[in-house]
């Protein structure tokens, strides 16, 4: 133990406080069929093998048997619903996941959040944000804020309704204009 009197801080320990990034999921070390790093660049790298052999591989991987059985089936689910996405759905979505991991646990619940009080605003709020959030895929990431700010948006957005997007959009990847 350090002289401070204080454990070091690993990776994915219950000392690494909650602002610490999660690590990257590696696999079981020596297994050649585990995700090496993330679900993106594996399914990248794996995008001609049948979907039947890439769930194979991921069944059979120690690191994916030694989790819960609910969890499992979870990312069975997550993992075909993925791969029944169009290729543009499916790096969206995956770009999006990435950029919610890379977060500190504090970032990541507040997002969380922020998706569940957007379910329980009315709809017709509903409808005004998704297309606002539509919209603000759109801008690059270090314009959206000031856009938001904008006195169009302040007379169309509560602050509530406008923080709502702001933590939803940290995750958002840019998408050009069409």
């Amino acid at each position: 133990m350090p002289q401070n009197g204080q454990r070091p801080a690993y990776p994915g320990s219950p000392n690494a406080g909650p602002n610490t990034p999660r690590p990257t999921y590696n696999g079981h070390a020596g297994s050649n069929n585990a995700p090496a790093g993330h679900l993106e660049s594996w399914l990248t790298q794996h995008r001609n093998v049948p979907v039947q052999d890439k769930e194979n591989m991921l069944r059979s991987d120690p690191a994916f048997n030694n989790l819960p059985q609910g969890q499992q089936q979870r990312l069975m689910q997550q993992f075909n619903t993925v791969n029944k996405m169009p290729d543009e759905q499916r790096q969206r979505r995956l770009a999006r996941a990435e950029n919610l991991e890379r977060l500190p646990a504090e970032d990541r619940m507040r997002i969380n959040r922020s998706a569940h009080d957007w379910t329980t605003l009315p709809q017709d709020r509903q409808t005004m944000m998704k297309n606002a959030f539509r919209d603000l895929r759109s801008v690059p990431p270090d314009q959206r804020q000031t856009v938001l700010n904008s006195a169009r948006y302040q007379s169309q957005f509560t602050p509530q309704e406008r923080g709502i997007l702001t933590d939803l959009l940290r995750v958002e990847p840019y998408e050009a204009p069409r």
